[in-house]
């Protein structure tokens, strides 16, 4: 009878190395997935941030070639309204000139 509960003492003894055993190496596992997943996700997130800059600097240098041209196109409506009223007042003034000759 001795023998029989020696004998279930030590099954019960490897079963619990067993048992260990296995916990650890899926620890194991589970830290080194955990690193994977990290990993990817700090790779994700720095693609994800790089293509928001990458979007957000085209955006930007198109809102500035936008401005860019709206203020030269105002520019140059505002010289063209300057010559025309130049224009004008020359016009005005020659035709003046003429009516006072006469």
């Amino acid at each position: 009878m001795d023998e029989v509960i020696a004998r279930i003492v030590e099954i019960e003894k490897q079963f619990a190395a067993d048992v260990e055993q296995a916990e650890l190496k899926s620890a194991k596992k589970i830290e080194a997935h955990q690193r994977l997943l990290e990993e990817k996700k700090i790779r994700e997130r720095t693609q994800i941030t790089a293509a928001e800059n990458s979007r957000l600097t085209r955006t930007v240098e198109e809102a500035k070639n936008q401005i860019e041209a709206t203020s030269a196109a105002f520019r140059k409506d505002s010289e063209n309204l300057f010559q025309k009223s130049a224009l004008n007042e020359a016009i005005k003034e020659d035709i003046i000139s003429i009516l006072l000759e006469r």
